[in-house]
């Protein structure tokens, strides 16, 4: 890739972003897969959350891509250690993220909520709609979410629980905190920073030629960062230390990484086997032992 043309593509999909983003759409969480510059497969499994104690992952399932009239779209729990899954909630109810206790999780529906694992006591955090991606704080105090909207309102925003007030992080995207609460992990230009969370301290991680760097994770140990860099190829999976160091790509068409609890395996979104739907993957850190773990044609109760 020339440098020149590099630059014209990013400079594309920059302008393509902020068209999206101003336009009230949620880019990352969108309805359907027609907003993103390559697609790639149908979604149906995706957004994966791995779970504090390692034994459930939450995803959710748009069953508008299967053949079974009794599938139901909606936020899913996948038991580990029995194979069994259960609909927590139906509808658009995507992006979990557990309270590191696993005592909650958030969700966004358009709007942002919490709600316990049992589908149980569920409480909306905003109310001004074009809400996505929410992440839980270390200190379950506070939840980072993505914002759409007038250019006053688009970017990273913070909840904070206590009081049920917002504060802005800046005109960034797909966050995520470190594990000591004391930085964001966040795209910005279309590459991967670091900063504090007034953003007074920033670090740029990635300088690469992709057209964007989506979805990044920081792992539990705070020692690596997942993410997705996309180019016209699509998605792949990528993993580098916390630094920005030591950057190696896992798999071809992985999207949306979580880490385990253990910070040596991660759950992502990738194309099933000889499928165009997307299924939910495990590998480990080294990009060994990768396996699929649901069957986006199938009904996930059957």
């Amino acid at each position: 890739m020339s440098s020149q043309s590099g630059t014209l593509r990013a400079l594309f999909t920059t302008l393509l972003i902020l068209a999206i983003l101003t336009s009230g759409c949620d880019l990352t969480d969108s309805e359907g897969p027609t907003h993103d510059p390559n697609p790639g497969p149908f979604r149906v499994d995706y957004t994966p959350a791995w779970s504090p104690d390692g034994n459930h992952i939450a995803y959710h399932h748009d069953a508008r891509r299967t053949e079974d009239s009794t599938d139901v779209s909606g936020l899913y729990i996948l038991n580990l250690e029995t194979d069994s899954t259960r609909l927590l909630m139906e509808g658009s109810a995507r992006s979990p993220d557990w309270r590191p206790d696993g005592e909650r999780l958030t969700i966004s529906t358009g709007n942002v909520y919490t709600i316990r694992p049992d589908g149980s006591e569920r409480r909306r955090i905003t109310e001004f709609g074009s809400s996505f991606r929410p992440h839980w704080s270390p200190d379950a105090q506070t939840i980072a979410f993505g914002r759409s909207g007038s250019t006053e309102e688009v970017g990273v925003w913070f909840a904070h629980l206590s009081d049920s007030t917002f504060t802005r992080f800046g005109w960034v995207t797909y966050s995520d905190w470190s594990p000591n609460g004391k930085r964001i992990v966040y795209n910005f230009r279309d590459q991967l920073w670091t900063a504090d969370t007034n953003r007074t301290d920033s670090t740029q991680l990635t300088d690469n030629d992709f057209t964007n760097n989506r979805y990044p994770a920081w792992s539990p140990n705070g020692q690596w960062i997942a993410w997705s860099p996309l180019d016209e190829n699509g998605f792949e999976l990528w993993v580098m230390r916390a630094d920005g160091s030591g950057k190696r790509r896992l798999a071809e068409g992985g999207s949306f990484p979580a880490w385990g609890p253990g910070s040596d395996r991660l759950v992502f979104a990738k194309p099933a086997r000889n499928s165009d739907l997307t299924a939910l993957w495990t590998i480990r850190r080294d990009g060994t032992d990768l396996r699929q773990i649901t069957t986006p044609s199938r009904n996930p109760l059957n």
